[in-house]
């Protein structure tokens, strides 16, 4: 079951990140807590080739450079 997006927020402001599912989450919401990433912690998409190319772009830009990584 996906972790809610408030508890994810709460992880990385902690300085942690974590490994999701592109099945479970919608790129948008992501997109608005990412920029809180600390620049060493990672965000790992699983199932990326479910977003399009410009949602994984958004998610790539909106994330802190080589915090993303995209598994398809």
């Amino acid at each position: 079951m996906p972790k809610p997006i408030e508890d994810l927020t709460a992880i990385l402001q902690a300085g942690g990140g974590f490994e999701i599912s592109a099945l479970d989450y919608d790129p948008t919401v992501l997109a608005g807590v990412i920029g809180q990433m600390n620049q060493s912690s990672v965000l790992r998409v699983r199932d990326a080739a479910h977003w399009t190319q410009d949602q994984l772009i958004s998610v790539a830009q909106n994330a802190p450079p080589g915090v993303a990584e995209f598994v398809f």
